[in-house]
C-alpha cells in the first residue's frame, strides 16, 4: 500500500489518476519526437538537401554572413538534440522544441510578410513555398509542445502497458502525419505554385 502524499495516489475504480497525464505526455513526446528526428535526417541524408537548407536560411531572412553551414548544423544537431532529449531528458527536450517552433514559425511569418515564395524544406525533399498551412501546422506543434510540457510535471507515474501502447501508437502516427503536411495539402487544395529552387535564386541574384 503505498502510503498518503508519498506517491500516486490511485482512484476509488482501481485506476492511477496521473494516468491520463502520463498518456498526454508520452503521446506528446513521441509525437515531437518523430517529428523532429525525421525533419533533421531529412535535412542531413546528403550533400544536396543539407546545401538547399542553407539556401533556405538565407530565403528566410537570416543575414547571408550568418546562415552558412554551421548555423544549418547547428540547428539540424539541435532537432537532433530534441528527439532524444524527449526520450532522456524530457524537459530539455521540450524547451528545445520550443525555440525550434517559435523560430520557425516567426521565420515562415517574415516570408509572408515579404510576400516572398520560399521553399520550406522542413523535411529535407519538399518544394512547397511556406504559408498559412505551415502557420497551421507549427501552431499544432507548439500546442503539443506546451500540452506536453504542462503535464510532464504530473506525469511522474508509469502506465499499464496497453494504455502506454495505445499513446505511443497514436503520438507516433501524429508525428508521421505531421511530416507529410505538404501532402495533405495538396489534396484538400490541389497544385500549388512552387518556390524557385536555391539554384534559380542564385543565379536571379547573379544577374
Amino acid at each position: 500500500m503505498t502510503p498518503a502524499g508519498c506517491g500516486p495516489s490511485t482512484s476509488s475504480r482501481g485506476f492511477r489518476e496521473d494516468a491520463p497525464l502520463n498518456a498526454v505526455n508520452l503521446g506528446c513526446r513521441l509525437m515531437l519526437a518523430t517529428v523532429f528526428a525525421l525533419a533533421a535526417l531529412g535535412k542531413a541524408r546528403g550533400r544536396r538537401p543539407f546545401d538547399e537548407f542553407i539556401q533556405t536560411l538565407e530565403n528566410l531572412g537570416f543575414p547571408r554572413a550568418l546562415a552558412g553551414a554551421p548555423l544549418a548544423a547547428t540547428l539540424v544537431l539541435t532537432e537532433a538534440a530534441s528527439a532524444l532529449l524527449l526520450g532522456v531528458g524530457v524537459a530539455a527536450g521540450y524547451a528545445l522544441a520550443l525555440a525550434l517552433l517559435v523560430g520557425f514559425t516567426l521565420g515562415i511569418a517574415w516570408v509572408m510578410r515579404r510576400g516572398e515564395k520560399v521553399a520550406c524544406r522542413c523535411f529535407g525533399a519538399s518544394n512547397a513555398p511556406v504559408g498559412a498551412a505551415h502557420l497551421v501546422r507549427n501552431g499544432l506543434l507548439l500546442a503539443v509542445t506546451v500540452a506536453g510540457a504542462v503535464s510532464h510535471p504530473s506525469a511522474s507515474g508509469g502506465l499499464a502497458m496497453g494504455m502506454g501502447v495505445i499513446a505511443g501508437t497514436v503520438g507516433v502516427l501524429a508525428g508521421l502525419f505531421v511530416t507529410r503536411w505538404d501532402d495533405l495539402v495538396f489534396l484538400l487544395r490541389g497544385p500549388q505554385p512552387l518556390a524557385a529552387s536555391p539554384r534559380t535564386r542564385r543565379n536571379r541574384g547573379s544577374q
